[in-house]
């Protein structure tokens, strides 16, 4: 996911003191559903049935696909935009510069603002980081993510010089913080990490991070990648990387793939190629995150 964000970083450090700017798009604010759960779709309830079966936090079964999504578009946020992200409620929003929808600092604070306005569950801004290494790098530009509205910095951490250094400092400047795959994932456990970041391609079951006892949420690697052939097309991409265990998926360039990816959930959920008990594992997962870094 390492994109040439030099420019992006420098945005970030000019906008950390910017003033936040109103929102131009009408959005009708949403209540946000407390991180409780509730009872999760039995066999009882049947196949046909998971629709009407509420999961963690009173979420609807379509509201739990959203969740465990993460998305981003290209171009500025438009009222079609919104409205599409009203109706799938994707959990994560991953703004980068090659999709040019940020702008100056007000433009990128406005852009997650808006789309917040539509959600009934807490969403999380996402972006990486490039541009230092070393801690005070990582500790300032993290800083400046947060002034603008990010909750997760996905800045590749085994990049840092000191890993445990580098997650503190992202902690400290009051984010989220993610990992890459090859990690040692005992230091990253003690470290607190919050994300490990997979390679959908060539990770065929999602066994490493659980297997040494992590907590926390396993994400794909952009499902939009260069790499993926006309054989793995997002959507099934998707499928195949939550059922073998992964937790949330990003699409981090078209709103289009985003729905087809979205609608392949919903249909594995339903025919039970993808258990319903496993999204909500995933889904609980995303709200035990502690909200402790989200508006």
């Amino acid at each position: 996911m390492r994109r040439a964000v030099s420019l992006f970083s420098i945005l970030v450090l000019a906008g950390c003191g910017s003033r936040v700017a109103a929102t131009s798009l009408s959005v009708t604010p949403k209540a946000t559903v407390e991180s409780t759960t509730s009872p999760a779709a039995s066999s009882a309830a049947g196949r046909g049935n998971q629709d009407a079966v509420l999961g963690p936090g009173g979420m609807t079964l379509q509201q739990e696909i959203g969740a465990v999504m993460m998305v981003g578009f290209t171009g500025p946020l438009t009222p079609a935009l919104l409205e599409d992200w009203r109706q799938h409620q994707f959990g994560g929003l991953i703004v980068v510069p090659i999709n040019q929808n940020g702008g100056d600092a007000p433009a990128i604070r406005q852009l997650i603002q808006s789309v917040r306005g539509v959600m009934l569950h807490p969403l999380m801004a996402a972006t990486d980081q490039e541009g230092g290494t070393g801690q005070p790098e990582i500790a300032t530009i993290s800083r400046g993510m947060k002034a603008l509205g990010f909750d997760i910095n996905l800045l590749p951490v085994l990049d840092a010089q000191d890993v445990p250094a580098a997650i503190a400092a992202i902690h400290a400047a009051g984010m989220y913080a993610a990992a890459k795959h090859s990690a040692d994932f005992r230091a990253l456990i003690a470290a607190r990490v919050e994300f490990v970041v997979v390679g959908h391609l060539t990770v065929p079951s999602i066994a490493v991070p659980k297997d040494v006892g992590y907590p926390g949420v396993v994400i794909s690697d952009d499902l939009q990648m260069g790499a993926l052939s006309p054989q793995d097309p997002p959507p099934a991409a998707a499928v195949r990387f939550l059922k073998n265990g992964g937790d949330m998926v990003i699409v981090s360039h078209d709103i289009v793939v985003a729905d087809t990816t979205y609608a392949a959930l919903h249909a594995a959920v339903l025919n039970g190629s993808y258990p319903r008990a496993q999204l909500d594992a995933s889904v609980q997962k995303l709200l035990s995150l502690g909200l402790r870094y989200m508006p």
